[in-house]
C-alpha cells in the first residue's frame, strides 16, 4: 500500500507491505518506509532515505487508474516490481488478513505434520518396545522349558544312601561279633568298631544333606528363571497397552507362559519332596545304626 501526498510536483508518503517469506511460511514479515518524491507529467521518482529492503530509489508512472513502480535490476534492467490501483485502507487491511490466515494455515498444517510424525514415531518406538518385549518372553521361556527338561540327577543321592546301608550292615555285623566273642575286650573293642561304622552312616547323612543343598540350589534357579519369566510376560503386557492391535514377531500366548510357569512350581515340589524322602531314610538308617553300636557298647564295654 503506497500512501502519496502532493504539493505540485513535489510528492511524500509512506509505502506498507506484509508478506510470507515463502509458500510455507508460517509468519508474516511487515515492512514501513516513507519516502520523498518528484512527478513529471505521469513520471514519478520516490527516493526512500531509510532504504526500503535493498532499494532507495523506485521509478514508475502514475495515471488516474493505477501506478507503476520500476525498479532497476542488476542487470541493468528496469523491472516492474508491483503496479497497485487505488484503494481503502479496509481493502489493504482487509488483504493483510488474508495474508495472515494464509500464515496461520500453514503453521496449522505445520503442526498436523509434526504431530503426525510423532505419533508415527511414538507407534514406531511402541512397537520397537512390544517386540523387545515379547522377545524376552521367549527367550526366558526356552530357558525355563530348557531347565525343565534337565531335571536334577538324584544318582549321588541313591549312591550315598547305598553306603549307609552298607555302613548300617557293618554296624550289625561287627555288633553281632561282640556278641559272639568270649573275650570281654574284644567285644568290646568289637562294640566301638560298630560305633565307628554307626559315625560313618552319621557322615553318609551329612553327604546326603549336602546333597540335598545341591538340589536345593537348582531347583532356587529353575523357580528364579521361573520368576523372572513371570516378570517378562507382566512388562510384555503392560507395553502391549500402547498397541492393542500389534502383534510382534515373536508372539508367546500368555496362558502357555502360565502353565509353564505352574508346571516348575509343581516339579520343584516333587523334587525337593523326593530330596527329603532320601533324608527321611538315611536318618532312619542312622537311627538303627546308634541304636546297634549304643546297646553293643552297653552289653560289651
Amino acid at each position: 500500500m503506497v500512501q502519496i501526498t502532493r504539493e505540485a510536483n513535489t510528492l511524500s508518503g509512506t509505502l506498507d507491505e506484509i508478506r510470507l517469506a515463502h509458500e510455507s511460511a508460517t509468519t508474516t514479515t511487515p515492512s514501513h518506509a516513507a519516502f520523498t518524491g518528484t512527478l513529471d507529467g505521469n513520471a514519478l521518482t520516490l527516493s526512500f532515505p531509510q532504504g526500503f529492503g535493498l532499494v532507495h530509489n523506485i521509478s514508475g508512472t502514475l495515471s488516474r487508474s493505477s501506478m507503476s513502480l520500476q525498479v532497476p535490476q542488476d542487470d541493468g534492467a528496469i523491472a516492474t516490481v508491483m503496479v497497485l490501483k487505488p484503494g481503502s485502507l479496509k481493502t489493504y487491511n482487509d488483504a493483510v488478513n488474508v495474508v495472515q490466515a494464509s500464515g496461520r494455515a500453514n503453521a496449522s498444517e505445520n503442526e498436523a505434520a509434526a504431530a503426525s510424525a510423532a505419533a508415527a514415531a511414538s507407534a514406531q518406538e511402541s512397537r520397537q518396545r512390544i517386540a523387545s518385549a515379547a522377545e524376552a518372553v521367549m527367550k526366558k521361556m526356552q530357558a525355563v522349558q530348557a531347565g525343565l527338561a534337565t531335571p536334577p540327577s538324584f544318582s549321588d543321592f541313591d549312591s550315598h544312601l547305598s553306603a549307609a546301608r552298607d555302613h548300617l550292615a557293618d554296624a550289625k555285623a561287627n555288633a553281632a561279633k561282640a556278641d559272639r566273642e568270649a573275650d570281654q575286650s574284644v567285644a568290646c573293642s568289637d562294640a566301638y568298631t560298630a560305633d565307628s561304622d554307626a559315625y560313618t552312616v552319621e557322615s553318609d547323612a551329612y553327604t546326603i544333606d549336602s546333597d540335598m543343598l545341591s538340589l536345593t540350589s537348582e531347583i532356587d534357579s529353575l523357580k528364579d528363571a521361573a520368576a523372572d519369566l513371570d516378570r517378562a510376560l507382566t512388562e510384555s503386557q503392560q507395553a502391549a497397552t500402547a498397541l492393542p492391535d500389534y502383534t510382534p514377531p515373536q508372539a508367546t500366548d500368555a496362558d502357555q507362559v502360565k502353565a509353564l510357569i505352574n508346571r516348575v512350581s509343581l516339579k520343584a515340589e516333587a523334587w525337593r519332596k523326593k530330596g527329603r524322602g532320601y533324608q527321611s531314610k538315611v536318618a532312619e538308617l542312622l537311627k538303627q545304626a546308634r541304636a546297634v553300636a549304643e546297646q553293643a557298647k552297653k552289653e560289651h564295654c
